[in-house]
């Protein structure tokens, strides 16, 4: 497979923050890969995260939720739901949010929606 050409390394993890030799890791791997590569589900990760994230079940999970919750927070669940076939989310994750409620920059995760009042969770 051709490497996006235009994605350009930060050599900073995704997760730890370090700085150095990073890799890129499609969040979501085998039948999942390609579009994971066509819609930027990919995220750099040091050595150590990503052999995490190979290794640890729990970990490779949290990023796809994570994942998951930033499409859904751009787009809609129906939208995620007909690109993947698939919901990684809990159902006390699945969200739907008044966005001016959220004062963050950046991907979301399910902290981030914690305080906010005007959420609908769908099961």
């Amino acid at each position: 497979m051709k490497r996006d050409k235009t994605r350009q390394k930060q050599h900073r993890c995704s997760v730890c923050g370090s700085y150095g030799s990073t890799h890129i890791h499609h969040i979501f791997g085998g039948r999942f890969r390609t579009i994971s590569e066509k819609n930027g589900f990919v995220i750099e990760l040091c050595p150590k995260c990503h052999e995490k994230a190979h290794k640890d079940n729990e970990f490779a999970e949290t990023l796809k939720r994570d994942c998951e919750l930033d499409y859904v927070w751009r787009y809609s669940l129906q939208d995620w739901m007909e690109l993947m076939g698939k919901n990684w989310l809990r159902g006390d994750e699945t969200v739907t949010v008044n966005r001016t409620n959220i004062h963050k920059e950046g991907p979301l995760t399910a902290a981030d929606f914690e305080d906010v009042e005007e959420v609908r969770r769908v099961m």
